[in-house]
Parts: structure tokens; C-alpha cells; sequence
């Protein structure tokens, strides 16, 4: 009898990324869009150089999901179904490149792709996939650009531009790369023309909305500021504390232990990976901690500091032979998008809980009850549908209504 191949790590992480991709897909695809989602629809039907409340990526980004495939919700979300799954390719790429062994490195990949984060933000078309995919992309290119390869640094120079242009909180990534600088392995690249041009050709990319700002009056940075600030600066260390407990949620507390516990005992300091990983982290969710001490701030701010820190745990759990922990992170993952993806008929039915938001996570996304089968039922009474119009004071009706109508 002929033995049946044995998969390579890698066949197993393509597998198991096809998996949760069309798990993800297929839950998308049953659920309306969200407000902001068709706020950036609709955004997407007049390209530009930037919007009211967010840079030009996502609206590009679903732009051409519309032109690929239509304006349907499973076409729209496969912007972050998609997404994701390239950035768990790129932490597994990235880890082969750090020295990780192949199971590891697919370790690696698949609790990054299964965290709760991944599993909320994975399935719908959102800043957060886009802004995590150039994320990994800029580690990658760094990575490199340390390790002799001077394409690394335009490479990483592009790929931050374009994350300035999915959300401005890749403006952290600079930070970061000076701390990254000052491992002593790595200092003499100071005296090198590498980091100033990754910086200039960010500066680059980035500067077609620093125009368009400029010319409309600054609205994406008002914006950005006002989210940021809500209704006043003093010190509220009960948001903070709220803020950080939440990250113990969505990149898995079994992960945050471990990464809490490697970050205390200093071994890091000494290794290259782990400088890297640290300063990779560290900086992001220090600056959106002191937003919360300060002001506010949501969990998935801090999104991109989650590729370091799970990568770190998982590396620091395999090498100590802590397998059942890592089972157990695993086993969290998975358990926490099983109820998200279907609490409903796992546990508010069975129960009688009425649906609320609450109860429902995508109550938000349920919560317009035939807002477009009643406004087409009532504009076919009137005009052909070339002719339909709606105007509203409320952006989000606007929104879901453009989407809903498919209007230009």
C-alpha cells in the first residue's frame, strides 16, 4: 500500500487559513453592512486623495472589490476576509525570515489569524485589515533592510506610505523603527542613507492627503483629533485599565501572560528577535494607553501592536515546550469565534434572550429592519430607479440607503 504524503507545514497553514477565510466569508455574506462600511462604499464611487473622516485606502481598497465582483456584502468583506489572510501569510513569512523553524512559524501564523481580533475584524471591510496588512508588510521590509538587503528600506518606505493611507496610526511605525535602531546590531545604520530614504518615500506616499486635507479645510485630522480627545483631556485611569483589559481579550489572555511574563524577565533585551518584537509592540500600545489614561480609546486601536506581541508569546511558549498553553491559546481563539459567529443559535435562542446589543454582536449590523425593501417599495411608486434620490440629515441612513439602493 503506497504511504500517503505527509502535508508540509506550509500546505498546513495554506489549509487552514482556506478554512477560516471561508468560515469568515460565509458569515459576512449573511450580514448587511455597517454603517461605516457603507460610508466607505460610497466613498468608493468618487475616488479621491482622501474623505471626511478617514484616508483614501479602504474606499480604494473596496473600490475595487465593487469593479471585481459587485456591490454585494460577501464581494465588499472580502476586503478583510482577504485581508487577514494575507497578513497571517506575512507572519509566517516573516518568522521563517526571524530564524523560526517551519511548525513554528506556522504556529505563528495560525494563532494570529485565529485571535479574537482577527475573528471581529476579519469579516468585515474595515481600516484595521488594511492597516495590520501594510503593518506586517513594513516588519517584513525591515527585517530585511537589517539583514543587508537595501531594498528592504524603499520597500519599507512604500509600504508605510500606504499604511498612512489606510489609517493614521501607522504614523507610530516610526517610532518604533528609530527604537528598533538602537539595538546594537543595528545602530550603525544610522550612519546610512537607508532609513532616511524609507522615510522620505513615506513622506511621499502620504503627502497626496496632506494635500487634499489642506485644500478642504483639514477634515480627516479634525476628525482623527476629535475621536481621539471625546469630550475632554483629564486623567481617567479607570479607561485606561478598561482599555488594557481589553486587550487581554481580543490578543487572547493566555498570549498576553506569556508576553507579559517574557517582557518582565528581560531575555529580550539581549536578542535580536526579541528587541525587535518588543519595540514592534511596546510603542503602540504605550501611546494608545496614555490616549485612554487621557481621553479614550477602542480596543482594536492598538491592533498592529498584536503581530509582535502573539508572535512573541507563541515563540516563547514553543521553545519552553509549553505546548497545552499554546493548545490552550488555540482553544481560546477558536471558542471565542464560535460564540461570536454563532451565539446566536448557540446560546440567545436556546436561552430566550431577546436580541439587543447586548446580546447580539452584530446587533449594529441587524438593527435596520427593512430600510431598503421599504424606501425601493416607495420610491418604485414614484420614479423609474435611475431617477432615485434620498436626502437625510443623518449620514448613516444616507449611507446604508446609497448601498441598500444602489445609488450613483
Amino acid at each position: 500500500m503506497a504511504r500517503t504524503p505527509n502535508l508540509t507545514p506550509f500546505a498546513t497553514l495554506l489549509i487552514g487559513l482556506t478554512l477560516l477565510a471561508a468560515w469568515r466569508w460565509w458569515m459576512a455574506s449573511d450580514l448587511p453592512l455597517s454603517v461605516d462600511e457603507a460610508y466607505y462604499y460610497a466613498w468608493s464611487l468618487t475616488p479621491d486623495w482622501g474623505y471626511w473622516t478617514k484616508p483614501p485606502l479602504i474606499a480604494w481598497a473596496l473600490g475595487l472589490a465593487d469593479a471585481a465582483c459587485g456591490p454585494s456584502s460577501a464581494c465588499l468583506r472580502s476586503v478583510g476576509v482577504l485581508g487577514f489572510s494575507a497578513s497571517a501569510l506575512l507572519v509566517f513569512g516573516l518568522a521563517r525570515r526571524m530564524g523560526l523553524g517551519a511548525h513554528l512559524a506556522v504556529c505563528c501564523a495560525l494563532v494570529f489569524a485565529s485571535l479574537p481580533l482577527s475573528s471581529f475584524y476579519g469579516m468585515v471591510a474595515s481600516t484595521d485589515a488594511l492597516l495590520l496588512l501594510c503593518w506586517l508588510l513594513s516588519m517584513y521590509s525591515l527585517w530585511c533592510a537589517l539583514h543587508g538587503q537595501p531594498w528592504g528600506w524603499v520597500a519599507l518606505g512604500l509600504c508605510a506610505g500606504l499604511g498612512l493611507l489606510a489609517k493614521y496610526s501607522m504614523a507610530i511605525l516610526g517610532p518604533s523603527v528609530a527604537l528598533v535602531l538602537l539595538h546594537k546590531d543595528w545602530r550603525h545604520h544610522w550612519r546610512q542613507w537607508g532609513p532616511y530614504v524609507a522615510g522620505a518615500l513615506a513622506l511621499a506616499v502620504f503627502a497626496p492627503n496632506l494635500w487634499w486635507n489642506s485644500t478642504h479645510g483639514m477634515p480627516t485630522l479634525h476628525h482623527t483629533a476629535e475621536i481621539s480627545k471625546g469630550q475632554a483631556y483629564s486623567l481617567k485611569p479607570e479607561v485606561m485599565l478598561g482599555f488594557l483589559a481589553e486587550q487581554w481579550l481580543v490578543g487572547n489572555v493566555v498570549l498576553l501572560t506569556a508576553y507579559a511574563g517574557w517582557l518582565l524577565r528581560g531575555s529580550w533585551r539581549s536578542s535580536q528577535n526579541g528587541w525587535f518584537w518588543v519595540m514592534l509592540s511596546a510603542p503602540m500600545l504605550s501611546v494608545i494607553a496614555l490616549q485612554a489614561l487621557f481621553s479614550r480609546a477602542n480596543a482594536n486601536w492598538a491592533a498592529p501592536a498584536h503581530v509582535a506581541i502573539s508572535m512573541a508569546a507563541v515563540a516563547g511558549l514553543w521553545q519552553a515546550r509549553h505546548y497545552k498553553w499554546l493548545g490552550a491559546a488555540l482553544g481560546f481563539n477558536m471558542l471565542f469565534a464560535v460564540l461570536l459567529y454563532h451565539g446566536q443559535t448557540l446560546v440567545r435562542e436556546p436561552l430566550g434572550l431577546e436580541a439587543s446589543w447586548r446580546t447580539d454582536p452584530y446587533w449594529a449590523l441587524r438593527n435596520w429592519p427593512g430600510i431598503h425593501e421599504q424606501a425601493r417599495a416607495r420610491l418604485s411608486e414614484r420614479l423609474p430607479a435611475s431617477q432615485w434620490r434620498v436626502a437625510s440629515d443623518d449620514r448613516a441612513v444616507l449611507a446604508q440607503l446609497q448601498w441598500g439602493l444602489k445609488l450613483p
